[in-house]
C-alpha cells in the first residue's frame, strides 16, 4: 500500500471513531417508543406498548391511517408485560409494578380488558392475596369469554379452570384439575389446550415417595383423546435429582401430538430439549436438543400448530419441525427471515385469515424494527423502529464468544466492539449481568453495552455459571457461589480477553447492576490487581442488611423466602462477612464510583449507605450518584444522560486515553 492510501486508511479510520462519539448520549437513554406491536384478528388494529418515565403503556392505531383510537395507562412504575387481542375488537393487558428496569416479576398481577377504541374498561383481576387467575386461551367460538386458570389460597391454591367473561368479568366454572391437589402436594400445575382452544392437557409433579431417593420424581400428562371427555394419564419418569423442567409449547396441526420441552431425561450436564407426545401411540420421543444450549421457546403456524423452536447458541437460530402439514408455513417463515440477512426475525402476530403478519427484527446492533407482510401483495412494509433515533449501521457489532473456566466449565458471552479501531489492547469494560439465577446476556442491543462501545471502549458481557439458557445443571452450578465461583468465572473471563490480546491489561473497568453491581464491587476486593477502577450500581453489599430491609423479604412468607435466598446465594449466614464486599474494602485499590436509586425496594439504599460508611473508615476515596427519584436501574431519560456522562469521565479519568 502507498504512503498515500495509508494516510487516507488512518484519516478514515479517524473520522469512524469521531462520528460514533458525535452520537448524543440521548440516542442511548430514550425509552423504547415501541416494545411490541400485534395486529388485530381482522387487521384494522395494531397495538403496541412503550416506554414512557417510569411506566410500561399501551396503545392502539387504525392499521391504515395509524391514528390514535386508544391510550392505557396504570399509573407511576405500572408496566404493561404483554396484551393479547381477545377478538377484532377487545384486548386484555397484564400489567406489574416494576420499580427500575432491573425490577423483576412482581407477583401482583393487575389484569384488565378493554375495547379498541378505550370504552368498556373492565378489571378482571387485581387481588394477589386472594390469588391468581391466569389466562391460557381464547375462545374463537365464544369472542367474548377466555378459558383461565385459577387458584385460591383459601382453596388450598387447587387450579381450577373457568370460564371468564371479558366484558363483564363473570367466572364460571368449569371443572377442577384431573387430581385436585393442595399447594402443600405440587399436584397439578397447569392446563394446556390444543389449536382448537380446547383443554386437552395438564401436568401434574409427584416429588416420589421417599425424600432419600432423588431420582424417583415422576411427571404425570394427563391428557384428553380428540373427541373425549375422559383424562388419561401417562407417567414420565424423571431421572434427575431435581424437580425436572417441563413446559407444554402446543400440538401439531391434527392435534393428535403434542410438544413440550424438558431435561427429565438427563441426569447432568443437561439443556432442555424438545419432545414429541404421540397420542395416539402413548410415546415420548426426543425431536432435538443442542448440546450447549436450552430449546427457548416455540414457533407457531397460522393456526397455532408448532412448526419449530426458537434457541440462542450465540447467535440466534430456528429448527424446524419438517413435516408436510408443516411444509408451507416453514417455508414462509424461512422466505421472511432471509429478507433480513444478519438480523433475527420473529412473527408477533397475524391476522385470522393469516394475509398481514407483523414482524419483529433485531440485532446485536439493532434494538427492533417492526415490518407489516402482506401476503396478497407479497410486500413488506415498514411500520416503526423500537428507537427510531438509533442507527444500527452506527452502532458497535456484538460478537459472541466461548471460553473455559479454571474448572473447566465451558461458558459464553458476548463482545461489544468499538467500531474503527484495532481490535487490540484496548480499554475494556467488564459489564456483569444483573439477576443472576436463570438470566442471560443474548444477542441483542443493549443501551449500555452500546453507548460504551461509542466511546471507545470495549464491552465484555459473561454468561457465568448460575445465568440461563445453558441447562439447568449450569445454572444451580451458581448456587451459593456469590462472591466465590461465580466471582471468578468474571476474573477467568478478563484474564482470558487480555491473552486473546484484545483487551489492554492496565485498562480496564468493570461495572454491572443489581447482581452486576455486587460483582463489581467484590471484583475489587478479590482482585485488588486485575482492575483499575469500578462502577457498582444498585448492588449488594452487605448480605444481611439486605435480607432484613429489601421487598422480596416482607409480608407473608417473608422470613421463609429469605432463608431461602440465603441458602441458594452463599449457603448460610456463617457465610454473611466472608461474601458482603463492605467486610473487606481494607483490600480496594480501584478507584470506586458508586451508584443507586433512592427508591430501590428491591435492593435499598441502606447498602449503598453501609458501604460508604466503611470506605470512610477505611480512608478509600470514592464518588458516588445517588438519584431519590430512581429504584432499581434508573428509567428517566435526563438521569440515564447525566448517568452516562459521569460514567464517561470516570473511566476517561481511569482507563481512557
Amino acid at each position: 500500500m502507498s504512503k498515500r492510501l495509508t494516510i487516507l486508511a488512518m484519516l478514515l479510520s479517524m473520522l469512524s471513531i469521531a462520528a460514533d462519539k458525535s452520537i448524543p448520549l440521548e440516542v442511548f437513554a430514550e425509552p423504547a417508543k415501541y416494545k411490541t406491536i400485534q395486529i388485530s384478528p381482522s387487521g384494522k388494529y395494531l397495538a403496541f406498548t412503550y416506554e414512557d418515565g417510569t411506566e410500561v403503556k399501551m396503545g392502539v392505531l387504525e392499521r391504515e391511517t395509524l391514528k390514535p383510537t386508544a391510550g392505557f395507562e396504570f399509573g407511576e412504575n405500572r408496566h404493561v408485560v404483554g396484551f393479547d387481542w381477545l377478538n377484532d375488537e377487545r384486548l386484555s393487558m397484564t400489567v406489574q409494578t416494576r420499580v427500575g428496569w432491573l425490577d423483576g416479576t412482581n407477583p401482583r398481577t393487575y389484569w384488565a380488558a378493554a375495547n379498541a377504541d378505550g370504552s368498556n374498561r373492565r378489571v378482571l383481576w387485581d387481588d394477589r392475596n386472594l390469588g391468581s387467575l391466569t389466562m391460557i386461551d381464547t375462545l374463537k367460538d365464544e369472542p367474548d369469554h377466555v378459558l383461565a386458570v385459577r387458584r385460591m389460597w383459601l382453596d388450598g391454591g387447587k387450579v381450577k379452570l373457568f370460564k371468564v367473561n371479558t366484558e363483564n368479568n363473570k367466572q364460571s366454572y368449569i371443572s377442577d384439575s384431573p387430581k385436585a391437589a393442595a399447594f402443600t402436594d405440587p399436584g397439578v400445575i397447569g392446563f394446556g389446550t390444543d389449536t382448537k382452544g380446547n383443554v386437552r392437557f395438564a401436568l401434574e409433579y409427584d416429588n416420589g415417595e421417599d425424600e432419600n431417593i432423588p431420582d424417583d420424581d415422576t411427571i404425570s400428562l394427563h391428557y384428553k383423546n380428540k373427541n373425549s371427555d375422559e383424562w388419561l394419564e401417562l407417567s414420565i419418569p424423571s431421572v434427575r435429582e431435581q424437580q425436572p423442567f417441563f413446559n407444554m409449547l402446543g400440538t401439531n396441526k391434527a392435534d393428535d401430538k403434542a410438544y413440550f420441552i424438558s431435561n427429565f431425561d438427563m441426569k447432568e450436564n443437561d439443556t432442555y430439549g424438545l419432545f414429541e407426545f404421540d397420542m395416539s401411540e402413548k410415546s415420548i420421543n426426543l425431536v432435538y436438543r443442542h448440546p450447549d444450549v436450552d430449546v427457548r421457546s416455540g414457533l407457531y403456524g397460522k393456526d397455532g400448530q408448532l412448526i419449530g423452536v426458537y434457541l440462542e447458541p450465540g447467535y440466534p437460530e430456528y429448527q424446524y419441525l419438517e413435516t408436510d402439514e408443516n411444509k408451507a408455513e416453514i417455508k414462509l417463515h424461512k422466505g421472511l427471515a432471509t429478507s433480513f440477512p444478519g438480523q433475527f426475525m420473529s412473527i408477533t402476530s397475524r391476522t385470522s385469515d393469516n394475509m398481514k403478519l407483523v414482524l419483529a427484527v433485531r440485532s446485536g446492533r439493532n434494538p427492533g424494527d417492526f415490518y407489516l407482510f402482506d401476503r396478497k401483495e407479497m410486500k413488506i412494509s415498514y411500520i416503526s423502529s423500537a428507537k427510531p433515533e438509533v442507527k444500527p449501521k452506527q452502532m458497535a457489532k456484538v460478537e459472541p464468544f466461548i471460553l473455559k473456566a479454571r474448572d473447566g466449565l465451558q461458558m459464553y458471552g458476548f463482545l461489544t466492539i468499538p467500531n474503527g479501531v484495532e481490535q487490540k489492547d484496548l480499554p475494556m469494560v467488564v459489564y456483569p449481568h444483573g439477576g443472576p439465577y436463570g438470566v442471560s446476556d443474548d444477542w441483542r442491543w443493549d443501551r449500555r453495552a452500546q453507548m460504551l462501545a461509542s466511546r471507545g471502549y470495549l464491552v465484555l458481557q459473561l454468561n457465568f455459571r448460575g445465568s440461563g439458557n445453558y441447562g439447568e445443571d449450569f445454572m444451580r452450578a451458581g448456587y451459593t457461589e456469590w462472591g466465590a465461583k461465580m466471582q471468578d468465572d468474571l476474573t477467568d473471563a478478563t484474564k482470558w480477553a487480555i491473552k486473546q490480546g484484545i483487551a489492554d491489561p492496565e485498562r480496564i473497568c468493570i461495572h454491572g447492576v443489581s447482581y452486576g453491581g455486587y460483582a463489581s464491587m467484590n471484583a475489587v476486593v478479590k482482585e485488588p490487581d486485575l482492575y483499575k477502577c469500578s462502577i457498582p450500581d444498585a448492588g449488594v453489599y452487605e448480605m444481611k442488611v439486605q435480607w432484613d430491609e429489601a421487598d422480596s423479604f416482607k409480608g407473608p412468607g417473608g422470613s421463609d423466602r429469605k432463608e431461602w435466598f440465603m441458602q441458594r446465594t452463599i449457603g448460610g449466614y456463617d457465610m454473611v462477612e466472608e461474601r458482603s464486599p463492605v467486610y473487606h474494602v481494607d483490600k480496594l485499590q480501584a478507584d470506586l464510583f458508586i451508584v443507586h436509586g433512592g427508591e430501590d425496594v428491591r435492593v435499598p439504599i441502606i447498602n449503598a449507605e453501609i458501604l460508604e460508611e466503611k470506605l470512610k473508615e477505611a480512608k478509600k476515596p470514592y464518588i458516588t450518584m445517588y438519584k431519590d427519584d430512581e429504584g432499581h436501574g434508573f428509567t428517566k431519560p435526563k438521569n440515564r444522560v447525566e448517568l452516562y456522562e459521569a460514567i464517561l469521565d470516570f473511566l476517561d479519568k481511569h482507563i481512557g486515553d
